[in-house]
């Protein structure tokens, strides 16, 4: 009797770790579960939607009612190694790292060790401007975009630093600059500004921006492989960052987008494991197990409106508010050189979506919402493909007729799927300047300008055209035919302007 018990137990214990194992394999190997319709008609939509933007690697992550529906990289994660992508892959987040950052200055604010409303040079009494009106600048308008403060022109990818003292020298190179705007006065945009948290949270907390990061937010969360610094990356799980090459092919880009002096705008490194742990922290209102990385006042700070920045748009402390149906949504994009990434949750349905692409010419609040759109609601319309993603496979081994047979052809017969507003041939027209095309860039301006006539930035673009091919005589031609028929196009005089003083 023993040893039949013995061998029942046995049997048992087999039983359990074989029902076990198979557990675990269904939610680790990228959703290999039993068939679901919804999940696969989404899983071809990806597909459609990665081959449309030309991503290498789209990684998605997708709860809806609290849970995990769909989790999954899908192609790889560099095309130099095509190693396949995972939900493990690390990419670069940019302006995704902006709530993070927020949250850090929340969980000092609890800790009476920052006070919103103060000023900067309470903080940082070492920050100093050319304009006088410095000194007004406050935390809130950092957070809320309205400080003044101008924008960063170069993020210098090329020459970055990774020093302790990074952030720092940040705060003290602004002496010779002047605001924008009188501080409180407007909303505008600014990672310049917000990069300057990074000394704040260091001064404030005792610790680097970085380990204060991973100490008070990435450990409590769970979100093992997510950094600020870069170095902490395993090469094993790194993606590449992917740009359009000289002939107008996908690319790895040489230059990785990371400098440490920009970490709080824009050197978040995650993955969809990790980011799929941030946004149930956000759904749970701070809450993990039975502790909270931030009170509900915190939370209700964070995610409520402070500023309208347009009809259906405001913004919280840091987090982008729109709606999306009758339900609001707390959001935040992201993009640098070779990456676009996404981040949104809707609090009422207990919903989140998370998105990843290693090349910088997809559109990633347009692809968000749509699958948002199908997953919450069973809307099936499609993300239309600019024609332009087609037409740059033509435009350099044929002459621009191919490209506007090709135009007119799609427009005929596929006009559901392709999208022909008018900044998508000017889009296509720059990529083509950026690339040196200077030619075929005057071709596709023109082209667009037939389509749509005496429009005067249109007219603006076929200018900068000529004045690429240093033909400044009809440079001026044209500038003069923009203001013509816009007289107060302020960005066309300034440009006129510069070409007669040159």
């Amino acid at each position: 009797m023993k040893l039949l018990s013995k061998i029942r137990a046995m049997c048992f214990l087999s039983l359990f770790i074989l029902l076990a194992t198979c557990k675990i394999v269904a939610q680790t190997n990228n959703n290999v579960k039993e068939s679901n319709p919804e999940i696969e008609l989404l899983e071809e939509k990806l597909e459609e939607i990665k081959k449309a933007f030309n991503v290498p690697g789209l990684a998605v992550g997708i709860i809806k009612e609290g849970e995990i529906v769909y989790a999954k990289g899908l192609g790889v994660q560099d095309l130099e190694t095509n190693i396949p992508l995972s939900t493990q892959s690390v990419y670069h987040m940019a302006s995704v790292s902006k709530p993070f950052v927020a949250t850090a200055i929340m969980q000092l604010c609890e800790q009476n060790k920052i006070e919103l409303d103060k000023k900067l040079i309470k903080y940082l009494p070492y920050f100093t401007m050319k304009d006088e009106r410095y000194k007004n600048i406050t935390i809130l308008h950092i957070l809320t975009h309205s400080s003044g403060i101008p924008d960063v022109i170069n993020y210098e990818w090329n020459n970055p630093k990774y020093d302790d003292i990074a952030a720092e020298e940040h705060v003290r190179s602004f002496k010779s600059k002047e605001l924008d705007f009188t501080p409180g006065e407007k909303y505008n945009y600014s990672n310049a500004a917000f990069d300057i948290l990074a000394d704040v949270i260091a001064k404030a907390s005792g610790m680097t921006f970085e380990s204060y990061m991973k100490e008070f937010i990435f450990k409590p969360v769970g979100m093992k492989n997510t950094t600020f610094y870069k170095p902490e990356v395993p090469k094993k799980i790194a993606t590449k960052p992917h740009t359009l090459d000289n002939e107008l092919k996908m690319a790895v880009e040489p230059v990785y987008p990371y400098n440490r002096i920009h970490a709080p705008s824009s050197t978040l490194h995650s993955n969809i494991d990790d980011m799929l742990l941030w946004a149930k922290i956000n759904l749970n209102k701070g809450k993990v197990g039975r502790h909270k990385i931030y009170n509900e006042i915190s939370y209700t700070l964070l995610t409520t409106g402070q500023r309208k920045i347009s009809k259906n748009d405001s913004l919280a402390l840091s987090w982008f508010i729109s709606p999306i149906r009758d339900y609001k949504m707390i959001r935040h994009s992201g993009r640098d050189t070779g990456y676009n990434t996404y981040f949104g949750f809707i609090p009422k349905t207990k919903s989140a979506i998370v998105l990843m692409a290693n090349n910088d010419i997809f559109f990633n609040s347009d692809v968000a919402n749509y699958l948002l759109k199908y997953i919450l609601f069973g809307e099936s319309n499609r993300v239309k493909t600019p024609i332009h993603y087609l037409l740059k496979d033509y435009i350099l081994s044929n002459d621009i007729e191919k490209c506007k047979e090709i135009y007119f052809d799609k427009k005929r017969y596929a006009s559901n799927k392709y999208n022909f507003e008018i900044w998508t041939l000017d889009q296509f027209g720059y990529w083509l300047i950026n690339k040196n095309h200077y030619k075929k860039a005057l071709e596709v301006f023109q082209f667009n300008l037939v389509l749509f006539p005496k429009h005067p930035g249109l007219i603006d673009s076929v200018t900068d055209a000529y004045k690429a091919m240093d033909n400044k005589k009809m440079a001026i031609v044209w500038y003069k035919k923009a203001l013509k028929i816009k007289p107060d196009q302020e960005i066309s005089k300034k440009k006129l302007d510069a070409l007669m003083n040159e």
